[in-house]
């Protein structure tokens, strides 16, 4: 697999993580993370399957928003893989879509829908750059032209949302709710429009990416440790959590890492073998 990552300029990397070349066979199971994603893909169909058997399917092609995932998602390029995927920030896809995110939660959108003819024009770009600093460059060109014209997050949620997703920090969403003199329902109906999902939710999510990263780079032998580091209350709850999110057992995700080693540099995707 060849996997390539790029930050943006200012002021894109306000509200994007990175874009990230993928090219490899592209076959496995998602895990849920904090924030959603957009994609071109520059080769052939892209399976989104709706079972876990790897049996049924959706057809994606040239471009499409995966919004905020909750659940484990199945998918599949056909023969070899060459995508750019746009990674947000949490709080970043809403400004470059102007939708409420919830609308796109666990689901896949073309962006034929959202931006019409500008994504084939930047797709068709992609496909005549001839490096892939070109391809970057075309990207981060789209998104500017979307972050000229669309209107910007909700101030104060933005001071919620980084408290919330600071590992570093204890406090609930009662308590963060008194500090900045909001409802806990108003804060919810926040959430979902500029996140996508509940404060609760996304709590519960950016918990489950922590615990991805830490497993990933840890030795197998440490696993006792995570529950207590992450401060679950214990080893049953850490192991309901992760296989409520995973539909797997901790102790099974340490062993497809050693089975994987391209897990420890994109612990959210599990390849199917």
């Amino acid at each position: 697999m060849i996997y390539q990552k790029h930050i943006p300029k200012f002021p894109l990397d306000n509200y994007i993580d990175s874009i990230i070349y993928i090219e490899g066979n592209n076959k496995g199971t998602g895990l849920p993370k904090t924030a959603m994603s957009l994609i071109f893909n520059l080769e052939d169909s892209f399976k989104l399957f709706t079972d876990k058997e790897f049996t049924k399917y959706i057809d994606y092609k040239k471009h499409w928003v995966a919004g905020l995932q909750t659940k484990p998602t199945n998918v599949e390029s056909y023969g070899t893989s060459k995508m750019l995927v746009v990674q947000f920030k949490t709080l970043g896809a809403f400004i470059f879509l102007n939708d409420p995110l919830h609308y796109y939660t666990d689901n896949y959108i073309s962006l034929d829908n959202i931006f019409n003819k500008e994504a084939n024009e930047t797709w068709e770009q992609l496909q005549e750059a001839q490096s892939l600093n070109e391809k970057f460059l075309f990207v981060e060109n789209f998104l500017y032209r979307k972050l000229l014209t669309n209107k910007l997050p909700n101030k104060k949620l933005i001071s919620t949302i980084e408290i919330l997703l600071d590992n570093r920090t204890n406090l609930s969403i009662n308590e963060i709710c008194k500090q900045f003199n909001i409802s806990r329902k108003h804060l919810n109906n926040l959430s979902k429009e500029y996140a996508g999902v509940s404060p609760k939710m996304l709590s519960s999510l950016n918990r489950l990416q922590t615990t991805l990263k830490t497993i990933s780079s840890s030795k197998s032998d440490k696993l006792t440790n995570v529950a207590y580091e992450l401060e679950y209350f214990d080893q049953a709850h850490f192991n309901n959590d992760f296989k409520r999110f995973t539909n797997i057992k901790p102790t099974e995700y340490v062993k497809l890492v050693e089975q994987n080693p391209t897990m420890k540099i994109v612990p959210h995707f599990i390849p199917f073998r």
